[in-house]
């Protein structure tokens, strides 16, 4: 006779972990990533002054109240600056320049951040450059083509001039080029990610930069050229070796030097 042992009972999680209590979050928090945003996306660039205090309650739909208080947490954070007079306003602060010591500190204590924003780069940006040689449009074109032209003409100013204010410039411009690609394959997601992983490199890689490396525009015009043939293959290896080349400059920085 054969004994059928009943099978080990696997504990079940009940089906209500997935459900979190729901955090409410208080409307100027939302000015505050409404601004922040437009920053880190180059929409404003430090020395920049943002709209008055009544005309961003006005395009938030929010109080004057509500924004006030959101330009109060920036402030404290070191975001904006408020200047007092016919020409003050709201003012984007600049990022100063780290020393070598500092910058390296700072970059190892987020090296598995880096990572992980490359990583995301990688698998959001090669497949976004494939699908956009595939479905652009001629208005996509135009617009790639323009952007390509403002970073050409600040990549080749003089190396004198390729300071802070040039290289926010182009940093913005990079952007705009990066989401160009992205809004071309007509995929929101696709969208939406490449805008997430902009947001992410403000901090810990594009505040690092405050001058432009000379091979920071060299591979954009394969990109574009890869695009407007519509070679899926060419415009998402391109895109790789770009990714790769600034993940590598990243690491650069923080090989031993004899001066850190």
């Amino acid at each position: 006779m054969v004994t059928i042992t009943p099978a080990k009972q696997v504990p079940v999680a009940p089906k209500t972990s997935s459900i979190r209590k729901i955090e409410h979050a208080a409307a100027h928090e939302l000015v505050v990533d409404q601004i922040r945003r437009a920053i880190q996306l180059g929409r404003f660039l430090p020395g920049d002054k943002l709209p008055a205090e009544r005309d961003l309650a006005e395009l938030l739909g929010v109080s004057r109240a509500t924004v006030r208080e959101a330009i109060r947490v920036l402030e404290t954070d070191g975001i904006l600056s408020i200047r007092r007079g016919a020409y003050g306003g709201l003012v984007v602060n600049r990022v100063h320049a780290m020393d070598t010591r500092t910058l390296r500190a700072r970059l190892k204590k987020q090296t598995r951040e880096l990572n992980d924003i490359f990583d995301y780069r990688l698998a959001i940006e090669c497949m976004s450059a494939r699908l956009a040689a595939e479905r652009r449009t001629r208005d996509n074109l135009n617009d790639l083509r323009t952007t390509l032209e403002r970073m050409g003409t600040l990549a080749a100013s003089p190396r004198g001039e390729h300071g802070a204010h040039t290289t926010a410039l182009f940093n913005a411009a990079d952007t705009e080029f990066h989401l160009g690609i992205s809004a071309a394959t007509g995929n929101r997601y696709l969208t939406e990610g490449a805008e997430k992983v902009r947001r992410a490199m403000f901090l810990p890689v594009g505040a690092v930069f405050n001058e432009l490396r000379e091979d920071a525009n060299d591979i954009h015009a394969a990109i574009f050229e890869a695009i407007e043939h519509r070679d899926g293959d060419a415009a998402e290896r391109h895109m790789r070796q770009h990714i790769e080349a600034t993940r590598n400059a990243m690491a650069d920085l923080l090989r031993p030097r004899d001066d850190a």
